[in-house]
């Protein structure tokens, strides 16, 4: 069974892969031999801007975001952010607030 973190690449591959109509194993293949990059970097290089979107609108939970980002849990969306944002969800929302003196 894959892992929560691979399962997310996994599933998004997926779903791309779908909508070509090709495996996700046929389209991870022609996107490293074409572009010399995984599909992973692509995924990361789109969701994260996609993220830092939602988190700027407080309106949204981080639940929320997570199930519109389609992350398996908000676990794996916090620990995504961590790692991609420097900072948790919340404290990259803490960021984005003005300081106050």
């Amino acid at each position: 069974m894959r892992g929560t973190w691979n399962n997310h690449y996994f599933l998004v591959a997926l779903l791309y892969a779908d909508r070509l109509n090709v495996s996700p194993k046929y389209l991870s293949a022609t996107v490293k031999r074409v572009t010399g990059h995984s599909v992973t970097s692509f995924i990361d290089r789109h969701t994260v801007p996609i993220i830092k979107n939602y988190l700027d609108d407080e309106r949204l939970s981080l639940t929320q975001i997570a199930d519109y980002m389609n992350f398996t849990s908000l676990s794996y969306f916090s620990r995504y952010c961590t790692k991609h944002l420097g900072m948790s969800p919340s404290q990259y929302r803490q960021s984005l607030q003005p300081a106050t003196t």
